[in-house]
Formats: C-alpha cells, sequence, structure tokens
C-alpha cells in the first residue's frame, strides 16, 4: 500500500511538472514571436518599397497574424498591441495582394476592419468584384490570426466537386495548432444549392452573387449532435467570399 502511494505522489509531481513546463514554454514562444512582430512589418515595407511584392505579402501575413494573437494572449506578453496595430496589419496584406493583381484577396483583407476609413479608402481603390457563371474557384471565410477557412469548388464536366476545410482558431492555436474540419460534396453545374448530410449534420450551401461581394457562399449547418465529425468548435456556418476564379 505504501509503494502504490509514494508512486502516485511522483506520478503526481511528474504531471505537475509537465504542466509548468508547457506553461513555461508557450509563454516563452509567445514572447519570442511577438517581440518579431516589428522586423515583419519593417521587412514587409522594404519589400513593399522595392516591389517585391511576394516577400512583403509573407512579412505582412506573419505581422497580421502575430499581431491579432499577441493582443489576444496580451495578459502573457510583454509586448502590448492595439485594435489600431490590427486594422494597419490587415490593409497592409491586402495592399500587397492589390500589388500582386489578386484583388478579390485584397478585398477580403480590407473587409475584415471594414469600417475604418483606411479601410473604406482601400477597397475604394480595388475593381468592382464581377459575379460570374462559372462557379469555380476558391471562396474563404476569416477563422482569426490571419488564418481562413476555405471552400474550393472545382468543374467536373456536368458537376462542381466542392471541398471543404475549416479551422477553430482557439486562444493558443498559432503555437499549438488549430482544431480542423473537413467534408466533401458535389452539385450540377446548372444548380446553385447543394446540402452535405452525415448522421444528423446538414450543411446546405447556397451560390450567390451582388454588386459589392461579388461571388459568395452562404453556408448554414445544423449539426445535432455529431458535430459533423468536425474538431472540436469547427463551424462551417458563415459567408464565404470568392478569392480566386476556377482553373
Amino acid at each position: 500500500m505504501i509503494k502504490s502511494i509514494i508512486s502516485g505522489c511522483a506520478l503526481l509531481t511528474l504531471s505537475a511538472l509537465t504542466v509548468t513546463h508547457a506553461e513555461f514554454s508557450f509563454e516563452q514562444e509567445l514572447q519570442q514571436s511577438c517581440n518579431k512582430v516589428k522586423q515583419y512589418a519593417s521587412l514587409g515595407k522594404k519589400n513593399y518599397d522595392q516591389k517585391q511584392y511576394k516577400k512583403a505579402l509573407e512579412n505582412f501575413q506573419n505581422q497580421a497574424s502575430w499581431t491579432a494573437f499577441c493582443k489576444a494572449n496580451e495578459d502573457e506578453t510583454t509586448v502590448k498591441f492595439t485594435d489600431r496595430d490590427i486594422e494597419v496589419a490587415n490593409n497592409n496584406v491586402g495592399l500587397a495582394y492589390a500589388k500582386l493583381g489578386q484583388p478579390l484577396w485584397a478585398r477580403s483583407w480590407f473587409m475584415l476592419n471594414e469600417k475604418s476609413k483606411s479601410s473604406q479608402f482601400n477597397l475604394k481603390q480595388l475593381p468592382q468584384p464581377k459575379a460570374s457563371t462559372d462557379l469555380s474557384g476558391e471562396y474563404v471565410r476569416y477563422s482569426g490570426f490571419g488564418e481562413w477557412d476555405h471552400i474550393t469548388v472545382s468543374r467536373k464536366q456536368d458537376q462542381y466537386a466542392i471541398g471543404y476545410a475549416g479551422l477553430y482558431m482557439g486562444l493558443r492555436s498559432l503555437i499549438y495548432g488549430p482544431n480542423m474540419g473537413e467534408f466533401d460534396t458535389t452539385m450540377p453545374t446548372n444548380k446553385k444549392q447543394t446540402v452535405y448530410k452525415d448522421q444528423d449534420c446538414r450543411i446546405q450551401l447556397d451560390f450567390k452573387s451582388d454588386v459589392k461581394l461579388g461571388n459568395f457562399i452562404q453556408v448554414k449547418q445544423s449539426e445535432g449532435n455529431s458535430g459533423c465529425g468536425f474538431g472540436h468548435n469547427v463551424y462551417a456556418d458563415g459567408t464565404y467570399l470568392k478569392v480566386e476564379s476556377g482553373k
């Protein structure tokens, strides 16, 4: 009996040490990453000014991701950011996409802070999105910390193949990773609505277009108790903007 109690205590101590080490590692990695944000912004601006827009995009995306993440975890880092810092970073990504000739991606990033004056100004500089009768392409919805949920639509003869890849960006997701979920379905090319079903999961996709957004997909999810087989908190519901045309 005494042996097992001692063993139990040893296990508890080891477990406590593991948790403490994990917490320390997260805080350490967070601090190091937050310290790099100014460097990402500076390098991005340098690349942008030198018309190296792909490199600028990479640095600005890192700036946007970590600015938002560090602000969300501000209690655990000495590096502080504001909502304005997030807005500036998001706009930087949008500007790089605009220079790369990808106005739909640029629009999606500017619309993250749609009510800000700088975003409104930048949105007006973009060409108006044009709705296409060909629904194939890439559609996205923001999932947080610089990441996006994706719906990929490809045309195969008289059908569209539709693939969803979604994320739940939890509070520690940039370091520990997000929760994920996916499904695949099809839709005849002469239709604009399809429903994915699995057990008590039902996900309806409506393909729409308007003057402001161009092509987009409105998704409604009723998952019942199954959660659609997705990772915890992954939820497909929402509006997905078309950012790339089908190839």
